[in-house]
């Protein structure tokens, strides 16, 4: 299930790190990331919550959101919802938050992981059963991808979807 394959007509949903990893639309890994969607015909999800967080961020991260409204422009990025009414969607977060504690140092607890990696298996998960379509998930945080892979599996939903370290795919497509 980890690897860099995704099939042409898949739904991706992106961890926000590998958005900013991509830089913005002058940069050649966005502009190969752009074109590998389109050449893929691939729709890219990014969580709502991340969304939101970078609406109301500070001035500080004015360009992160800028890199966000430009995918979201040019029409190859949308956000998420999370459905958690869905069967399901709700055990898969807590399976992926579980065990990235447990794939943690013993210095991570529950509380200090990463909300949003969690919603990425949610996410994923939801547009497995309710699309008829293979899902990649985009990460760039190594036992994120192990957690989300193995809380993908333990939800009978393997075969259906893939994901992927973000970063090494990126450079992969300017290679």
């Amino acid at each position: 299930m980890a690897g860099e394959s995704i099939p042409n007509d898949s739904i991706v949903v992106i961890d926000s790190s590998v958005l900013f990893a991509m830089g913005g639309p002058s940069n050649e890994k966005y502009q190969a990331f752009e074109r590998h969607v389109q050449h893929q015909h691939l729709t890219v999800r990014v969580p709502q919550q991340v969304a939101e967080e970078l609406g109301e961020s500070p001035d500080a991260y004015v360009y992160q959101r800028d890199r966000l409204k430009a995918a979201q422009d040019a029409g190859w990025l949308e956000p998420g919802q999370i459905d958690f009414t869905l069967s399901g969607v709700s055990t898969v977060v807590d399976k992926t938050r579980r065990r990235m504690g447990a794939l943690s140092a013993d210095d991570v607890t529950e509380d200090d992981i990463e909300k949003t990696d969690t919603i990425l298996a949610g996410l994923a998960y939801q547009y497995t059963v309710q699309n008829d379509t293979h899902v990649a998930v985009l990460v760039s945080d190594s036992i994120a991808e192990q957690a989300i892979a193995d809380a993908l599996a333990a939800a009978g939903v393997e075969d259906r979807a893939t994901v992927v370290e973000g970063r090494r795919l990126l450079q992969s497509l300017v290679d």
